[in-house]
């Protein structure tokens, strides 16, 4: 789900292509999870490295 947030809020993916790559059955189940994603919570449940790689790809986009 960081992942589905990271390339959604800043680009213009839709949610439909995202269920598609990331393979979360639909649009729908995609825009649900996106709701409920506490970052904070779910960056404690992740490797350093992943949270390094977000942390990198969220600069790129200011």
């Amino acid at each position: 789900m960081l992942l589905a947030d990271v390339q959604w809020r800043p680009t213009v993916v839709s949610q439909e292509w995202l269920a598609e790559k990331l393979e979360m059955k639909s649009a729908a189940n995609v825009s649900q999870q996106l709701r409920r994603l506490d970052v904070k919570e779910a960056l404690k449940k992740v490797p350093e490295e992943l949270k390094t790689f977000l942390a990198e790809a969220d600069a790129t986009k200011q």
